[in-house]
């Protein structure tokens, strides 16, 4: 188990958000699953439940799915916030373990932690851009995690976390475009500085057009169709008015990107 000094800080972060109901980081006694306690519980005023793991030492990618399946079986979110010590430092360039990774496609491309930073206790959103080398990330910290939403949905996954799964979120729609939008900008400045493509699997390849659209992964075909139009519009070299060679790539890759996803999907 973590600091309780630290669930209950988080305790109390969760308690000023405005979607929730309550947060608490007492334990039930009487539970029976110990494996799957929660180091905070928190529930929102639509209904939704969310367990809270503060990880203060390595996992292993079975113990998350399994948590995963308790969980979802009582249609329970799960979240995972790992110590600082546990994350890449900002700015460097890593390959992740497989229970690190297994975070990374969970949370939708980053991993949340907590730490002191300039002095202060705070929630980290770590994320990562593809570099030109495959399994091998470029870590960066997002400025300013605002921490002020809670979410909590079903959403479906592959790999060694494979199955359908409720999965919780602390980042809002607003923040995830931000977000989105500068792992763009870097992979376009990856692909700018190198003679080869990056080599990704399939599935972050699916992932990655997702993002590249600054859309939720798995967005249906309406929000893909307006996502491409709405970033077509801001990017076609003949209206854009960025730097033309920019122009023509962002707006080359934001076309790659809608054409995999429909690919995939077997849209027309």
């Amino acid at each position: 188990m973590v600091d309780n000094a630290v669930a209950k800080w988080i305790e109390v972060k969760f308690r000023q958000i405005q979607d929730v109901k309550f947060a608490t980081s007492e334990i039930e006694s009487s539970a029976i699953f110990r494996n799957h306690d929660a180091d905070v519980v928190v529930e929102t005023w639509m209904g939704s439940r969310l367990y809270v793991y503060l990880v203060e030492k390595e996992l292993k990618s079975r113990d998350i799915k399994n948590t995963l399946k308790h969980n979802t079986g009582t249609s329970v979110g799960t979240l995972y916030i790992l110590n600082q010590a546990l994350l890449p430092q900002n700015g460097q360039t890593v390959q992740l373990k497989d229970w690190q990774d297994d975070l990374r496609v969970l949370h939708s491309g980053a991993i949340y932690g907590y730490g002191v930073i300039e002095d202060a206790l705070k929630i980290i959103q770590v994320n990562f851009t593809e570099t030109n080398r495959r399994d091998i990330y470029k870590c960066w910290y997002a400025k300013e995690f605002p921490f002020d939403v809670v979410s909590v949905r079903r959403r479906q996954f592959n790999g060694t976390i494979k199955g359908t799964w409720y999965v919780g979120d602390i980042a809002s729609p607003q923040f995830k475009r931000r977000i989105n939008n500068e792992r763009a900008q870097q992979r376009f400045h990856y692909r700018t500085r190198q003679t080869h493509e990056i080599n990704i699997s399939p599935v972050d390849r699916l992932r990655t057009a997702y993002l590249l659209l600054e859309i939720e992964v798995g967005a249906g075909e309406k929000a893909v169709k307006d996502a491409f139009r709405k970033l077509a519009m801001k990017y076609h070299p003949d209206v854009s008015d960025q730097p033309k060679q920019e122009a023509e790539s962002r707006f080359k890759e934001i076309k790659e990107a809608y054409d995999e996803i429909k690919s995939h999907r077997k849209w027309k």
